[in-house]
């Protein structure tokens, strides 16, 4: 029987605590008939906060549609004595916050060593300290745009949560639930070195991941701060993660001005083989889609464009293979003289 656990608060209530099996947590939009508005501390940390009074902690249990208000129970607070283990720890994988939420805990997700993926909803406008503390493997974020702001080009808490995780990040923007725009946000690690004599403690940053961070203005994404930082990419990050920052760029949002599509597709092209590999073995994207996207932006040449076919071929993709052959008709093949000529 899957239940949580919670604190009334009258108007709304604070989520505690959710018990049940499986690696994706759900969060309920409401409990016992009253919104959920904020998420605990340590809500899914392998130990629940000890900052809530037992007396306070409630429990609603599912009933196939909704949570409803349950009996009182006799054990220790954050503690289950039904069957179902807490959703908390290393059991976690993704984690989805509906609409309504407005407020996350500190450390709400500390030790969750296997968790991927967060959808964060647009009414969210506070989290926690120490939210990412412990989380290896995060690497994508949904965040949803409030449908009735159509100048926002991403949600206000964006900025924060990106902060607030050094891993590598995918970050997703979707309006009702269609995909906007997504940008790679690479990794990066920060170190304190003694600044002797005078032992001033300098902060060096390792990795490109802090300069694509600082990218915002009054919490809004600036695309053309994001691609000027490229060029350090370049030059400090590997090839895959390159090709990932270039293809979410093309993919979506404003397009790159010329300057920066340029780079983009230079670098591309020194990159044709793992580029297309990536493309092939990528089972998120139609790789027809992604071939488009390369073709719209200029990528192929009379020179690389057999490359790609041979690589297709050889990886028995016949729509991929379709593709190319249209487009090299189109784009390199020879142009036929008339036979009659004055």
């Amino acid at each position: 029987m899957e239940y949580v656990e919670y604190i009334d608060k009258t108007e709304y209530v604070i989520l505690y605590r959710m018990y049940g099996s499986g690696a994706i947590a759900e969060i309920p939009a409401s409990v016992a008939g009253r919104p959920v508005r904020m998420l605990a501390d340590h809500l899914f940390a392998n130990e629940p906060s000890a900052l809530y009074p037992k007396s306070q902690i409630m429990r609603a249990v599912f009933n196939g549609t909704q949570y409803v208000e349950a009996p009182e129970y006799g054990s220790a607070a954050g503690t289950s004595d039904g069957d179902e283990p807490a959703l908390a720890g290393v059991s976690l994988e993704i984690i989805r916050i509906p609409e309504g939420v407005e407020g996350i805990g500190n450390y709400a997700f500390y030790g969750c060593f296997q968790l991927r993926e967060i959808s964060f909803p647009s009414t969210m406008t506070r989290i926690g300290y120490g939210m990412f503390n412990g989380c290896r493997q995060v690497c994508r974020l949904y965040f949803a745009q409030d449908p009735s702001d159509r100048d926002s080009l991403n949600p206000s808490v964006m900025k924060e949560v990106l902060d607030a995780v050094t891993n590598q990040i995918e970050a997703v923007v979707t309006r009702d639930d269609i995909e906007q725009w997504r940008l790679t946000f690479p990794d990066y690690y920060e170190e304190g070195k003694e600044n002797t004599p005078a032992r001033i403690i300098d902060i060096v940053y390792h990795g490109t991941g802090y300069k694509y961070r600082n990218c915002f203005l009054y919490r809004q994404i600036q695309f053309e701060k994001y691609d000027a930082v490229f060029p350090f990419a370049a030059a400090q990050e590997s090839a895959s993660v390159c090709i990932s920052i270039i293809r979410s760029r093309l993919r979506s949002g404003p397009e790159p001005k010329e300057e920066w599509k340029y780079r983009y597709i230079d670098y591309l092209r020194s990159e044709k083989e793992l580029l297309i590999d990536t493309i092939l073995a990528d089972t998120e994207f139609d790789p027809v889609g992604e071939l488009e996207v390369l073709d719209s932006a200029g990528y192929f040449t009379s020179r690389n464009i057999d490359a790609f076919i041979g690589r297709a071929s050889d990886r028995k993709r016949s729509d991929a293979v379709s593709f190319l052959m249209d487009v090299k008709r189109r784009r390199f093949a020879p142009q036929r003289k008339s036979k009659y000529e004055l």
